[in-house]
């Protein structure tokens, strides 16, 4: 993660965690259910369903979508990402409704949430404050202003775990790169490769804010086209729990993922074209380069790569719009990164009520 990711991390919980009231309201659902699992029986208990809205309220106010792949990792690793959001919701109606558990425990497991969202703050305001008298956040110069941080996580199914998969996947995201680059007249080489990190193998490139957008853009449709093949196939692994004597129903059902999938990049083609301004006949060569780009990037996502984009943290960053309308791709360029991040958490829970549903 770069120091200016960090330090946006530290502010983005100063504002969404913090100034909202979130650990204190942790802290007081706990201080009163503590209490009452504490108090003897003849001792009024002290209502604690005003602290509960509160807190969930303030939770569902929270949008992690905004986020990068490395700061939801930083998160993680702070043990509070299942805290907070609709997945901190999930897990304190679980803990007070569904799961039975009596007060005194229930009141631990509140516990053990509010110290980690203390602890959390702790440390980030260190990282702030430390960070801080060295950094700023508009002290990264490492890019030119037309550019963006774009991530390429090499990963699951799409890891380079040796000297042929390198060469393989290397090809891939030449093709990748070509094709939505000639498409908008430039070339490879504004794919430009500024660091690499370790563990699984991730690229950091920096590369042309239209293309950028381009890319993100490829991803979210592939993304949509991923949903509905997964809500199709999702049906019949229902027909299949049903028993159903006809699999002929079933066997159709499969060939009409297969189906959606095919269209799809098709569609996806059809849509970059459009947008981009493509004439297909005079230039047939950009829209053959573009369809590989767009299938070997989709193929890429579905076998488990990743693709991630580290935007300046607001407008202002951006200076006015120039000839190239910088700031209207940084703008969408946002968007789509939050519909995906929605997307990919969709499909996480489609893919788990399939694997249950076997």
């Amino acid at each position: 993660m770069q120091i200016q990711e960090l330090l946006r991390l530290t502010h983005w919980f100063q504002e969404n965690i913090v100034d909202e009231k979130i650990p204190n309201y942790y802290k007081n659902l706990h201080n009163k259910m503590n209490q009452n699992a504490k108090s003897n029986n003849n001792q009024p208990k002290q209502p604690f369903e005003q602290d509960k809205e509160n807190l969930l309220n303030a939770l569902g106010t929270i949008n992690l979508n905004s986020l990068t792949l490395e700061q939801i990792s930083f998160l993680e690793q702070l043990e509070i990402i299942v805290i907070l959001g609709q997945a901190g919701i999930s897990n304190i109606e679980n803990v007070l409704y569904e799961n039975n558990l009596d007060i005194a425990t229930a009141a631990q497991k509140i516990g053990e949430f509010s110290s980690k969202i203390a602890n959390a703050q702790t440390t980030l305001s260190e990282i702030e404050t430390t960070l801080s008298k060295s950094f700023s956040l508009k002290d990264d110069e490492e890019l030119p202003e037309d550019s963006v941080l774009m991530r390429v996580y090499f990963q699951d199914g799409s890891a380079m775990n040796n000297i042929n998969d390198f060469k393989k996947l290397g090809a891939a995201w030449y093709d990748i790169g070509r094709g939505i680059a000639m498409a908008q007249n430039r070339s490879p080489e504004d794919f430009n490769i500024i660091g690499a990190q370790k563990g699984s193998v991730i690229i950091e490139m920096a590369v042309f804010a239209g293309v950028a957008t381009s890319v993100s853009t490829i991803l979210l449709a592939g993304l949509k086209v991923a949903e509905r093949v997964l809500e199709i196939l999702k049906k019949a692994e229902e027909l299949k729990t049903m028993k159903l004597s006809n699999k002929k129903i079933e066997q159709e059902i499969k060939k009409e993922a297969d189906k959606e999938k095919e269209s799809g990049i098709q569609n996806i083609l059809e849509t970059a074209i459009e947008k981009i301004g493509l004439n297909a006949e005079q230039e047939g060569d950009k829209v053959a380069a573009l369809k590989k780009s767009i299938t070997k990037l989709i193929d890429f996502t579905q076998k488990g790569g990743a693709v991630d984009f580290v935007q300046p943290e607001d407008d202002a960053e951006v200076n006015e719009d120039g000839e190239n309308g910088i700031r209207e791709d940084m703008k969408k360029l946002k968007l789509d990164v939050q519909e995906i991040r929605n997307l990919e958490n969709k499909i996480k829970l489609l893919e788990s009520k399939i694997t249950n549903a076997r």
